[in-house]
């Protein structure tokens, strides 16, 4: 740029001048235009708005007057400045010590060589991990932990470049991530803004070829949207579409879904067809391989184990009122667990099923008092949707007659003043 105008013998001013009248701007803008141009000239800033205007004043094409890979390293360092910002909002960004380490990692495994393959096991193993820790990490300090890991790994994908070998791999990770975040969202009531990374989840999955993945993400999508009460015809029907998709595959979205027809069905009353999706369900359990189904490294939500398989017959057993079985649905589900694994979430959402299935059954009393022991002991931070729904749930089976009675109205009064501390 400085070569081409001293050619023209033109100062910045001049220069200024002829890039303003290219642009058709005001003349009055010479003095600051000439600072800028000092800048680029000398390599600080890359002249993003201008390249056009430039161009065209020297009669050059812009790919010869400007590097392409200057623009790209430009535009690279503008979205990490952006995502940065972006993690800063939710309180997470890093100090910047911690920022510099990275820098010199950076540079040090250039000069190393950096083995993508490494990379990439080291951020499957991130989301393998985040696996065991959702069940037990309050839904706000999960949103931040996967927000920055989708940082780190955009900004790996970016260094790999677009045709790299392992883009496949790259999105397996991204999909996993992306789920996470995913439910985590819906866990803080925040389905709307859910939807997009549910898309961006499943988008991942089908660049990165893994169909395991992207049935797992269906499936979890499917859960959710039921614990978020969307319309339960919509959901029948995708819940149909996909099993149509997955076929008679063993994989553990295809379990999951099923699971999930099975309890949409019970939800619509339709108890037959809701009994035979379970034996369809459970079919599909025992064809899943042990790597899913086995509890031997401890729990998972990656995995989809026995108690999986039981919690599904509870709910549905819940929802149709058949007591005696819902009891030995929840014993079997108990029986499944690893009596170490403390799990609470998970073992709140059972005992507010068992709740909800004792009141449909009739037993309103013993219903309440189940649930309201349950919810009141459950730590504030850890009340996700799924345990406030189903906790709803065991008040929305009351029969009217008997909403006015002492033990229903403290249960309605408690649920009240959780809403409206997790509002404040």
């Amino acid at each position: 740029m400085q070569v081409e105008r001293e050619k023209r013998r033109w100062n910045k001013n001049e220069m200024a001048r002829h890039l303003l009248k290219e642009a058709g701007c005001d003349a009055s803008m010479v003095a600051s235009l000439a600072r800028s141009i000092r800048d680029w000239e000398k390599g600080k800033h890359y002249p993003r708005d201008w390249a056009a205007a430039y161009a065209q004043v020297f009669n050059l094409p812009e790919d010869d007057l400007f590097s392409k890979k200057r623009a790209s390293h430009e535009d690279d360092e503008m979205e990490r400045r952006r995502l940065l910002q972006a993690l800063a909002t939710l309180g997470v960004a890093s100090p910047p010590v911690f920022d510099s380490l990275q820098t010199i990692r950076d540079s040090v495994g250039l000069s190393l060589g950096r083995d993508e393959r490494l990379d990439v096991e080291m951020w499957e193993e991130t989301v393998s991990e985040h696996g065991y820790g959702y069940r037990l990490t309050p839904p706000q300090q999960m949103l931040g932990e996967v927000a920055a890991d989708l940082v780190a790994v955009k900004q790996a994908m970016s260094r790999a470049g677009d045709h790299s070998r392992m883009f496949g791999s790259w999105c397996r990770v991204t999909g996993g991530l992306s789920l996470l975040m995913a439910k985590t969202l819906c866990n803080l009531e925040q389905s709307r803004q859910a939807r997009q990374w549910w898309a961006t989840a499943l988008n991942a999955a089908e660049l990165s070829g893994d169909p395991d993945l992207g049935s797992w993400i269906k499936a979890e999508q499917l859960i959710h949207g039921l614990y978020d009460q969307r319309p339960a015809p919509v959901l029948l029907r995708h819940a149909d579409a996909a099993l149509n998709y997955y076929g008679d595959s063993a994989y553990r979205g295809v379990a999951g879904i099923s699971a999930t027809r099975a309890q949409i069905l019970a939800t619509l009353g339709r108890s037959t067809e809701a009994t035979a999706e379970l034996r369809r369900c459970a079919e599909v359990f025992e064809r899943l391989p042990d790597s899913v189904t086995s509890t031997r490294q401890g729990r998972t939500i990656e995995s989809w184990g026995a108690e999986r398989l039981s919690y599904t017959q509870a709910w549905v057993h819940a929802y149709l009122g058949n007591r005696d079985r819902l009891d030995e649905a929840v014993n079997h589900t108990h029986e499944a667990l690893d009596p170490s694994d403390p799990n609470p979430r998970f073992r709140a959402q059972l005992a507010l099923l068992q709740a909800a299935g004792y009141t449909r059954s009739g037993d309103v009393s013993e219903g309440i008092r189940h649930a309201q022991a349950v919810y009141q002991s459950y730590p504030a931070e850890q009340r996700t949707v799924m345990v406030t729904r189903l906790a709803n749930g065991v008040l929305e089976a009351v029969p009217t007659a008997e909403w006015r009675t002492h033990a229903v109205a403290d249960y309605r009064e408690l649920l009240a003043t959780s809403g409206r501390r997790a509002i404040t």
